[in-house]
């Protein structure tokens, strides 16, 4: 069973008391990683008795771990906590099927209550590390503080890029909402273009990509930053740019570089996989804004 089934779970498991202790074990993991009952009951304002029993319980559903004296997050345990929220909102009411599995991330389907299918991303940066983690009693809290802080940040950064560029192209997935390490994002369906699927006119599907790149410098003023095969979806015909987490603004001092990067990647790839030719520099001056077209 996945972290993000074994939370899903919990859900309807926990009682107030546990989920308390557990929001309390997060706010104390921030500064500390690690923390005891009565650390944990301040934190949650239960008393030590009550936080006795919920620890007893997390634990054993493997939301927490013990950690000498201590206790610690696990990914179960935030990725449980990211749910309810987003039940709490009326956002999700189902968890469905894994969608994509990759290295820094996995992506379910989720259903809203009226049976609208969207996509839940759940940041798994560092997962290897982090499991090795949960593992060891010894282990150092900051590597649970580091994973906390990678996570959250990358989920946090994605939605607000996608914020950014919500509107400007249908080749932006839209972003509904945050939590944790989590995304809650509108469903595309496609395949990567690294698997090299059929396109119907490959030269029009690069030139709709440099006119999403266009689009997101000139007017939302952000860089992808890590912009390749491997995060543009198509159907054969559609496309979509997805996975914003490293995009930097336009203003950053590495931007102009980080643009060619993300220009040469895409020319280099349709060059390679489909034979389309199209000059990088012209490309690079296009997406600037500096031409109207690619030609």
């Amino acid at each position: 069973m996945s972290s993000v089934e074994s939370a899903a779970r919990a859900l309807k498991a926990l009682k107030d008391e546990e989920w308390r202790t557990l929001a309390g074990l997060e706010r104390t993991s921030a500064s500390y990683g690690t923390a005891d009952v009565g650390r944990l009951s301040r934190a949650s304002r239960l008393p030590r008795e009550r936080v006795s029993f919920a620890v007893t319980d997390l634990v054993r559903r493997g939301l927490m771990t013990r950690r000498g004296e201590g206790f610690a997050l696990t990914r179960e345990g935030v990725e449980a906590m990211a749910l309810k929220d987003y039940v709490r909102k009326d956002l999700i009411f189902a968890l469905g099927a894994i969608i994509a599995k990759g290295k820094e991330s996995d992506v379910y389907e989720v259903l809203t209550e009226e049976g609208v299918a969207l996509a839940l991303k759940f940041y798994k940066i560092g997962r290897t590390s982090f499991t090795r983690v949960r593992r060891r009693r010894a282990a150092e809290s900051s590597d649970i503080r580091s994973w906390m802080t990678t996570n959250y940040a990358a989920a946090s950064r994605e939605y607000r890029a996608l914020k950014k560029l919500d509107g400007l192209s249908s080749v932006f997935p839209r972003a509904i909402s945050y939590s944790r390490s989590t995304v809650l994002l509108e469903q595309v369906s496609g395949v990567r273009l690294s698997q090299r699927p059929y396109l119907e006119n490959a030269r029009e599907v690069e030139t709709r990509v440099f006119e999403a790149v266009r689009k997101a410098f000139g007017v939302a003023k952000l860089v992808n930053a890590d912009l390749s095969e491997y995060n543009i979806l198509t159907n054969g015909s559609s496309i979509w740019l997805i996975d914003w987490p490293q995009a930097i603004d336009a203003s950053h001092p590495n931007s102009e570089e980080l643009l060619r990067h993300d220009v040469v990647a895409v020319a280099t790839f349709f060059g390679r996989a489909y034979g389309v030719t199209i000059d990088a520099d012209k490309a690079l001056g296009y997406v600037r804004g500096e031409t109207q077209t690619l030609e």
